[in-house]
């Protein structure tokens, strides 16, 4: 009895030391997790990921290890991005409510927020209850805006509209809403979307596509040729970060832009920043993770709150060899003379152009023949002097080009912020900006714009022989003008269940009196048709045989093989023609535009690398034609008209 009693307390103390020890283990799973969170915020991103790998090894929950996975991709994009920044001017900063951040954007000239009505959100079932902001830029025939589809299953996602004319009352009239495509939209949420002056980029945020953690910023460009926005690309720190970034503005005039941060504000606020834009800066990878932090924190110009003397090292990246040490430091008063021999250049230039467009106007103004002679001569000096500045600024930013590439083959930068000692003194205008501080916006109204009601794409009919779970109908329409062969299945009093039909597809009914005939498939040669009918035979259909037509009416079999080992598939001296779309896929903007345009369906037609896209026939080359160039009109350049001959 004892031993029993002995051997049940060990089962019993091996269970609570098995239990005590899985509990431990969670904790400390929990523990990494944590600590790679402070990491990653810190943008320790190295680090952050090791401490996720530890947590993933140590828990056996499904649900954990999944979020411990998406955080230590998260820091594999921060080390892909971090090799990948960009050291921005920062005009001017400024603490704002996050209620309504958006009005305090300086719109001006060309935009205004505006709240999406509710009538275009019901088309995407979205009852309005938390409407998110658009920006609605007159100037623009289209307006990317954000809802939430309640049937979709995701959050909130972007979506276009496009404008089609302008009615009786002066209100725009609007196409149906489109959901931008997967290279856009994700699961996630992606919001606050800003289209440039020109209509051709898209700015947006989202939690959703490869980013460092929160909101990200993100930058797309129309694509001219499909007509569809292309794949989004992440704007890199320090505008994005491991916190939440959101709104990026653009001005009119390319020379600043917005976008605000929670990085750094209070509670329940934001920070808007105003950045000097440049369109192609220089994008260095930061020698340390103190670097890149200060980076991150978006310092202006003479501000010290966050100077590299007050940042503590928390790098364990690998040493860098004392010979590339010194020679950074034989370059680095170079590269730093240089740079502000590029600013000054930059501005210089900038000055000549204003005076030479000066100039150039008051000449057009004089009438006198002796003055415009001599303020032609002047403008000529002018010139001159403009060139000779313009090749000066190209040396210097390719000697400055040149020590850069020097630098990043070794891993190594200059220092971005300046020592203590030499930092500039901020200018008057720097001042100005610093003291910057928005001014609220009103919000627009869009409702007495109409939108019409999006009408579900027609799906393209595909004709290509196949079994599918279920049997596919097709109408009996857009026959080939010449030969084509078909698979006669079995004729019934009745309409036939799609149950007898086997899977077969596409399968066409055809009424002739008071029965009904099916058939299916649609083939140029026999070869096709036949192995066809072996397959239709196997499905258990045994009575099926293949039937040729020609110009539309029934002809022997034989004669369609006749003429078709005689090359006469289509009678002679009669043409049709097709419009030619595109290959293995074509867009649904444009699946949708030709449904609009034409009543005839879209025929894919299998080839050997792929797959074709036509419309047709057409009976004559104009109609064939208007289409087409329509087409090319808006933009589908690939189109072109094909001629269907004997």
């Amino acid at each position: 009895m004892a031993n029993k009693l002995h051997i049940a307390l060990f089962l019993i103390a091996g269970l609570v030391l098995t239990a005590s020890l899985a509990y431990a283990q969670q904790i400390t799973a929990q523990d990494f997790f944590r600590e790679g969170e402070k990491l990653q915020m810190d943008y320790q991103f190295e680090r952050a990921k090791e401490a996720y790998t530890r947590a993933i090894s140590l828990s056996g929950d499904s649900a954990f290890i999944a979020r411990a996975e998406q955080r230590r991709v998260l820091c594999e994009n921060g080390l892909i991005l971090s090799n990948y920044v960009v050291s921005p001017h920062i005009l001017g900063r400024a603490v704002i409510p996050y209620r309504e951040f958006f009005l305090y954007y300086d719109l001006s000239p060309s935009g205004a927020w505006a709240l999406p009505p509710f009538e275009l959100l019901r088309h995407l079932n979205d009852n309005g209850a938390d409407r998110l902001p658009l920006f609605y830029r007159a100037t623009l025939d289209r307006i990317v805006f954000t809802a939430k589809d309640s049937t979709s299953g995701s959050g909130y996602d972007l979506y276009m509209i496009q404008k089609k004319d302008i009615l009786a009352n002066g209100a725009s009239l609007w196409g149906p809403p489109v959901r931008l495509g997967p290279g856009i939209n994700t699961p996630g949420n992606e919001i606050y979307p800003v289209l440039s002056s020109d209509g051709k980029t898209l700015y947006f945020s989202s939690d959703g596509l490869p980013g460092l953690g929160g909101m990200n910023l993100y930058v797309s460009r129309w694509n001219t040729q499909t007509q569809e926005w292309g794949l989004a690309e992440n704007l890199g720190i320090p505008f994005s970060s491991t916190h939440n970034d959101m709104l990026y503005m653009l001005s009119d005039d390319s020379r600043y832009f917005y976008f605000s941060s929670d990085r750094v504000a209070p509670k329940d606020s934001l920070v808007l920043y105003k950045v000097e834009y440049e369109s192609a800066p220089v994008k260095i990878r930061p020698s340390s993770v103190r670097e890149l932090k200060e980076i991150a924190s978006l310092p202006l110009r003479g501000d010290n709150t966050a100077s590299v003397s007050n940042l503590q090292p928390t790098d364990t990246g690998p040493a860098i060899p004392d010979s590339v040490l010194q020679k950074t430091r034989e370059y680095t008063a170079h590269y730093a003379e240089l740079t502000r021999t590029v600013r000054n250049l930059k501005n210089r230039v900038k000055e000549h152009e204003n005076v030479l467009d000066s100039l150039r106007k008051r000449y057009g103004s004089l009438s006198i023949e002796e003055e415009r002679a001599l303020l032609a001569n002047t403008i000529r000096e002018e010139e001159f002097v403009l060139i000779e500045l313009q090749q000066s600024l190209r040396d210097a930013r390719k000697s400055t080009q040149a020590i850069e590439d020097m630098f990043l083959s070794h891993g190594v930068l200059p220092p971005i912020a300046p020592a203590a000692s030499e930092s500039p003194v901020a200018t008057a205008a720097d001042q100005e900006h610093m003291s910057w501080y928005p001014v609220k916006q009103a919000l627009a109204s869009l409702e007495a714009h109409v939108f019409e009601t999006p009408v579900p794409p027609v799906p393209p009919v595909n004709l290509e022989f196949r079994i599918e779970k279920e049997s596919v109908m097709v109408p009996w329409e857009n026959e080939p003008p010449g030969l084509y062969y078909r698979i006669q299945l079995f004729t019934v009093s009745r309409k036939a269940p799609v149950s007898q039909l086997k899977g077969i597809s596409p399968v066409f009914e055809v009424r002739v009196g008071k029965q009904y005939v099916y058939y299916a498939g649609q083939f140029l040669r026999y070869a096709d048709a036949s192995r066809a009918l072996t397959t239709t035979k196997r499905q258990g259909i045994t009575g099926a045989i293949v039937v040729a037509y020609f110009q539309g009416k029934p002809i022997p079999v034989q004669e369609g093989r006749r003429r078709e080992a005689q090359n006469k598939t289509a009678p002679e001296g009669i043409a049709s023609y097709r419009v030619y779309l595109g290959s293995n896929e074509i867009p649904a903007s444009l699946v949708s535009l030709v449904n609009e345009l034409s009543d005839k369906d879209i025929i894919r037609v299998v080839t050997g690398t792929g797959a074709d896209f036509f419309i047709g026939p057409f009976a004559s080359v104009s109609q064939a034609e208007d289409l087409a160039r329509t087409l090319r009109e808006k933009g589908f350049d690939m189109v072109s008209v094909q001629e269907v001959t004997n």
